[in-house]
């Protein structure tokens, strides 16, 4: 089902629907390098993942457009890369939604917040280097905590 949709957001072109093709199962992205930066190049030579936490948010990665996959590899440049995420509908941004991002001491981090409630917007940065680098966030059930400690990005 995944497959179908993401042929779906990408069949305006051939080259479009090729690089959606090649990116890392399960996943979507811009730059459709796999995980450990096997076909990021020249300009964008990072391949970064960002994984959500059973697709409980809605994330973007470096200003593309936001989604809900469980993880999107995307090729970007060596440096800040910026993210976000908004709570879908049922979940809450939590106090430490973000893993891996500059600001996460190895506890998570807030992140930057915009606004409350259910359109609470989740700002966060990640800085990348060499040839992979990975982050992940959370969004927790409404009321509860029940994000995990383990890390998902070993």
């Amino acid at each position: 089902m995944r497959r179908v949709n993401v042929l779906v957001l990408c069949g305006a072109g051939m080259a479009a629907l090729l690089a959606c093709g090649s990116s890392h199962s399960g996943s979507e992205g811009s730059g459709g390098g796999g995980v450990g930066g096997g076909s990021c190049s020249g300009p964008t030579p990072v391949s970064l993942t960002v994984r959500n936490y059973l697709s409980w948010c809605s994330v973007s990665v470096n200003g593309e457009t936001a989604s809900s996959a469980p993880e999107q590899t995307t090729c970007v440049p060596a440096g800040t890369v910026p993210l976000s995420a908004v709570a879908l509908p049922g979940f809450e941004l939590g106090a430490r939604p973000w893993h891996h991002t500059d600001g996460d001491s190895g506890m998570g981090e807030q992140g930057t917040v915009i606004g409350s409630g259910q359109s609470a917007m989740s700002t966060a940065n990640v800085t990348v280097s060499g040839a992979s680098a990975c982050a992940w966030v959370c969004c927790e059930t409404a009321g509860t905590s029940d994000c995990p400690t383990m890390d998902l990005c070993p």
